[in-house]
């Protein structure tokens, strides 16, 4: 297994043209984002990278909604500008955070996923969409083609490789999308809709093209234990000799 940090700075992608059929993906990703906004609530909203930012968020109720991206990517849309590892905002400040395709393209994944945690409140949600690399639509990277040269350069880390970072953060994985299970679908026809793909979507869910997961951020009170040892209460027969002793005296003199 290769080590997640590198050392090789990626460009992220900043337009969904530059993914195989990423039109019809950001279509997909954005009927299933709207879905699990619903259920978010709160203050702010943190959009982080390009594709996350022109994805519409009007069905969320969360008020405030900040788009990030870093300097070199920047854009009319953006409303924030900062490094993916290095979030500018407080801790717990976040209620919710969409983050489309942007650990396959950072130096350190980890670090991403630690500021989201870091600046996430207690119970926020992270809706993360990463490409499977074990689909059809990862092969299109040894397609011998000068199309998509940037979606070719990004490292693509396993699903269950990105939950069990996401479980030793302390975050609960509590769905799991997938969705493009074909490279091959026609520009008027709907993705995922042919008879192939909807096979591998019935009996072979994993092998999607994209995954969708939704974690939320679980953070435990610690409670303090009771011991079980009971202590027993002695008197001191030294102080209650004295005592005897004095009251004695007493009656006698």
């Amino acid at each position: 297994m290769k080590p997640a940090l590198g050392y090789n700075s990626v460009s992220p992608i900043n337009d969904w043209a530059s993914i195989p059929l990423g039109e019809k993906v950001r279509e997909a990703e954005q009927s299933i984002i709207s879905e699990q906004l619903k259920y978010c609530f709160g203050q702010y909203l943190l959009k982080i990278g390009q594709l996350s930012n022109v994805l519409e968020s009007h069905e969320s109720t969360i008020p405030t909604q900040v788009s990030l991206t870093t300097l070199n990517n920047k854009t009319p849309l953006t409303g924030v500008v900062a490094e993916f590892d290095e979030l500018p905002f407080l801790e717990n400040s976040i209620d919710a955070i969409v983050m489309n395709h942007v650990l396959e393209f950072g130096s350190d994944p980890h670090q991403i996923l630690r500021e989201a945690h870091r600046v996430l409140l207690p119970n926020g949600n992270l809706i993360l969409a990463v490409f499977n690399p074990w689909s059809s639509l990862a092969l299109q990277k040894f397609v011998p083609s000068q199309k998509f040269q940037l979606f070719k350069k990004g490292r693509f880390f396993s699903v269950a490789r990105v939950k069990d970072w996401l479980h030793l953060l302390g975050f609960e994985v509590t769905k799991e999308d997938y969705l493009c299970y074909s490279v091959l679908a026609q520009n008027d026809q709907e993705l995922d809709s042919s008879f192939i793909p909807s096979l591998l979507k019935r009996f072979c869910p994993s092998l999607g093209g994209v995954c969708i997961l939704v974690a939320k951020k679980r953070e435990w009170p610690l409670t303090p234990v009771r011991p079980r040892v009971r202590y027993r209460t002695m008197f001191n027969p030294a102080v209650r000799s004295s005592s005897l002793n004095r009251t004695t005296r007493r009656a006698t003199k």
